[in-house]
């Protein structure tokens, strides 16, 4: 796990919107709901839920 990605996921409330980035995948942006078991939870405008292992995070952007 990267300690920079989880420092700044565990100073940002919940409900933040951010936007995940991780190479190649597509970017997400969501709702920041938390970690769970290595993952961030993010809930999109239309209220999907997505789930992103921590450890794949390579940038966090914060509108």
């Amino acid at each position: 796990m990267s300690c920079s990605v989880y420092a700044t996921l565990s100073r940002i409330s919940l409900g933040t919107v951010i936007t995940i980035h991780a190479g190649t995948t597509p970017n997400h942006t969501g709702r920041f709901l938390g970690i769970e078991h290595g993952n961030v939870v993010l809930a999109s405008n239309n209220g999907t839920v997505f789930f992103f292992p921590v450890d794949r995070i390579s940038v966090i952007h914060i509108p």
